[in-house]
């Protein structure tokens, strides 16, 4: 279902919640039906002024409407709050009217009528018409006093994700009265069977509810669908209470109180002591008291409840305040069509990397995370997004590519061996979605996963949001680890094979094992090259000519992407294979052509392992500059990375001793056997045989060897660690560009920065964090700020940013 224009809405706000509303209830309201604007306090200051009917007269003539002796009509007066709503007499004997209005001014005027029923003349000595209508003046857009049905605006629906969840979420005005008023389609008009009821979409588009089931599903992604309810009745502390229970208490409550003013003072207002109660109903386990018609409360009919209720009542505690639970009916918030998000302007796809295949809902959960996140971030650095004059917003869809790739089937775990079963498990689902990517027989089934996932998605969000492409709407894509490096070649339309292609229509010189050959086969050889030259030529021509050719190799997205956010990518590594070599350009373009996406951003955490750097891809002399730094979100401050300065690592120390050998790498810069040479000697415990001597030596030195290897290691780590956080850069300019760099003049500029590091705590170890810092960006408010940054730059407040 798609969302209704203002217009068709204001249309449907009239006729829907006015005369559809009164025909399904048994005795709905007149005044609430027809309310023109929102009242957030139900209990309004101005009360109804009667003219000549009184409190039960009124209530007999809502009985009246909904038994079909009276009936309803509308009448626009001259004015523009001078709607006018008229009762009349639907038996042919009678011909009685009344009509409600709202004067100019808000002034109660009251028309004289003589003996004979003619109206007197007025100020200016006009004379009206025979049988005025008789007027009761309540005005239009406040909530009547009289008690009588719940109208749409007072009922609010809510939601909780999980069973597990105790608290309810409310819906937002808007998404309410859309569910209220199917509600009320299939409950009390009965126009609509229950498999004839359609889904309502809810909140920002993402979900749908089925109002005969009372669940919400996902609309993008697969997950267990979730439990919708429909309030009435209200605890203190704004959580409804059951449906079937607050059925019950409303049956009750119109059942003893219709028709009456809830502002009229009880006959036993004087009465000393204990409330009286106007109203009781027993339920299961408990029962409710009316003290008056707004003072409701539930008491638990338990043992202890009822021994604090007499302990409360014999110290001069009143009943309700021992033990009674207030309750309120009617939400406190009534449901406003204005209470709704504005439209998506900003769609982005994010995509996960590897261990997908252990937890296909991991994404969605990373994504339902980055999605609460952002509003945090919104709501304290971006406010006029979530401004009533907003007209933009963002939103994000989880990609997941994996569940549906088969792969090699079961192979691998049919060859996995039995030892160690559950690590081996966790490495074939992870590690595993690596070496499928480089293998050529499962590399294009991964690309095309992704790339159809990422269209299906596309086409079903513009089906359900048809403006989106119309007003220019944008597409990002955030990618983790390989799913960078996936959505990379998308973009790009890399294909090994393709590659390959064009190193042989390139190759001009012979063949490398061709170089040299027997003069017996100088003649076969000359024909290969004449050959080869033909294919050339014949390839050339066809290529030039052929448009299904040139259509395949462009890329294969139906949308064009506006930025990519790579977290935690090992994309760098794979270009870097694939032979790709700085060439003194700062320009995005020799990596990933503008063509394709605007934008590209690397983020990553210092200690992540699967993290790489892509700025020296482009200009060698960026592996001696340092990331910029991403902003800390709990900073009142905000720094326009425009503004950073590029600085650079400091000169290189003297390595310690450690780091000095020239025999290869940490792990083998200690002699094994100097390391037993200088071991000292123990006494052999006593053993029978010269076997087992020689057994219990051999493995303490061993023992001993590993321990010392181990212990260097830590050492020289730990020093690692304290030099790094005690690093600071060095201001990059042109008076320090000369000693930074050995080749200065060959110094360029990156067109802009790509490279982007977080922040580490105080506390933060790296070698600890090494282990969980590839998958900390989902939670990240620093990472989720940095992106929303980047999506609305002109959206950061202003008293915020420094210059």
């Amino acid at each position: 279902m798609d969302y209704p224009t203002p217009g068709d809405q204001a249309t449907r706000d009239d006729d829907e919640m006015n005369d559809d509303s009164l025909e399904a209830s048994s005795n709905m309201s007149v005044p609430l039906e027809m309310e023109v604007e929102d009242t957030v306090n139900s209990d309004a200051e101005e009360e109804v002024t009667p003219v000549d009917t009184d409190a039960e007269d009124r209530g007999e003539e809502m009985r009246d409407v909904a038994a079909g002796k009276l009936t309803i009509s509308i009448e626009e007066g001259e004015g523009e709050d001078d709607d006018v709503i008229i009762i009349e007499d639907s038996e042919e004997s009678g011909e009685q009217e009344e009509t409600v209005s709202k004067p100019e001014g808000g002034k109660e005027e009251e028309a004289e009528t003589t003996d004979d029923g003619k109206e007197k003349e007025d100020a200016n000595g006009t004379e009206s018409s025979a049988k005025p209508p008789k007027r009761n003046k309540i005005n239009v857009g406040q909530p009547t006093d009289i008690v009588q049905d719940l109208n749409a605006r007072q009922v609010r629906w809510f939601y909780r994700e999980s069973k597990d969840e105790r608290k309810w979420n409310y819906f937002s005005g808007y998404d309410s009265l859309q569910i209220e008023w199917k509600y009320r389609e299939v409950h009390f008009h009965c126009t609509k069977t229950d498999d004839d009821v359609e889904m309502i979409i809810v909140r920002g588009g993402l979900y749908e509810v089925d109002v005969v089931s009372r669940k919400c599903y996902p609309i993008y992604w697969q997950a267990e669908a979730f439990d919708v309810m429909r309030g009435t009745w209200f605890y203190d502390t704004l959580q409804p209470l059951e449906e079937s229970l607050a059925d019950d208490i409303e049956q009750s409550h119109l059942e003893k109180f219709r028709g009456q003013n809830k502002n009229d003072p009880p006959e036993t207002l004087n009465i000393k002591g204990n409330k009286p109660v106007l109203h009781h109903l027993k339920l299961k386990g408990s029962h409710i008291d009316w003290n008056t018609i707004t003072d409701v409360f539930q008491y638990s009919d338990t043992a202890r409840s009822k021994l604090a209720r007499s302990i409360g009542t014999s110290i001069g505690l009143s009943k309700a305040s021992s033990s009674g639970t207030k309750l309120t009916r009617g939400y406190c918030l009534e449901a406003s069509l204005e209470d709704k998000p504005p439209p998506i302007t900003h769609l982005v796809f994010v995509v996960h990397g590897i261990g997908q295949k252990m937890d296909s809902s991991s994404i969605i959960k990373s994504c339902s995370d980055l999605r609460a996140s952002a509003i945090r971030m919104i709501n304290k650095h971006l406010p006029s997004l979530v401004s009533r004059t907003s007209t933009k917003r963002v939103e994000f869809l989880p990609c997941e590519w994996r569940s549906n790739l088969k792969l090699d089937g079961d192979m691998t775990e049919a060859i996995t061996p039995h030892r160690l079963r559950g690590l081996r498990a966790v490495l074939n689902s992870s590690a595993m979605d690596i070496m499928y990517y480089t293998s050529p027989l499962y590399r294009s089934e991964i690309v095309r996963g992704l790339q159809s996932e990422l269209n299906r998605l596309y086409k079903m969000f513009c089906d359900r949001n048809p403006g989106f492409e119309a007003n220019d709407g944008k597409v990002s894509v955030i990618s983790h680890s390989l799913g960078s490096v996936i959505t990379y070649d998308i973009l790009t339309g890399w294909n090994p094979i393709h590659l390959y292609d064009q190193y042989l229509s390139h190759e001009q010189a012979n063949h490398p094992d061709l170089d040299e050959v027997d003069a017996e086969q100088e003649v076969l050889a000359q024909e290969l090259r004449n050959q080869r030259q033909k294919v050339e030529e014949l390839e050339s021509k066809l290529l030039s000519k052929n448009q299904v050719a040139a259509v395949t190799r462009m890329p294969t997205l139906n949308f064009k992407v506006e930025n990519m956010f790579c977290l935690g990518s090992p994309l760098a590594v794979f270009l870097s294979m694939r032979g790709v070599r700085p060439h003194g350009k700062g320009k995005q373009d020799v990596i990933l052509p503008k063509s394709q996406c605007q934008r590209l951003f690397n983020i990553y955490h210092p200690a992540d392992p699967v993290a790489y750097r892509i700025e020296p891809l482009l200009i060698k002399h960026y592996s001696t500059i340092m990331p910029l730094k991403i902003n800390s979100s709990d900073s009142g401050r905000q720094k326009r990375y425009s503004d950073m300065t590029m600085m650079a690592y400091p000169a290189a120390k003297d390595k310690p001793k450690e780091m000095q050998s020239t025999k290869g790498p940490q792990y083998e810069m200690v002699d094994m056997k100097d390391m037993i040479a200088t071991e000292p000697e123990k006494k052999p415990a006593k053993s029978s045989g010269f076997w087992s001597k020689w057994t219990k030596k051999s493995e303490s030195v061993e023992t001993n060897a590993q321990l010392q290897v181990f212990e260097s290691m830590k050492e020289i780590a730990a020093k690692d660690e304290k030099e790094s956080k005690n690093e600071k850069g060095i201001p990059v300019n042109l008076e320090s560009v000369a000693s930074v760099f050995k080749d200065a003049h060959l110094y360029k500029e990156l067109e802009h920065r790509i490279d982007y590091e977080l922040r580490e705590g105080t506390m933060e170890n790296a070698y600890l964090s090494a282990v969980t810092s590839h998958t900390a960006y989902w939670t990240s408010a620093d990472v989720v700020l940095f992106i929303l940054v980047h999506l609305f730059p002109d959206y950061l407040s202003t008293s915020e940013t420094s210059a």
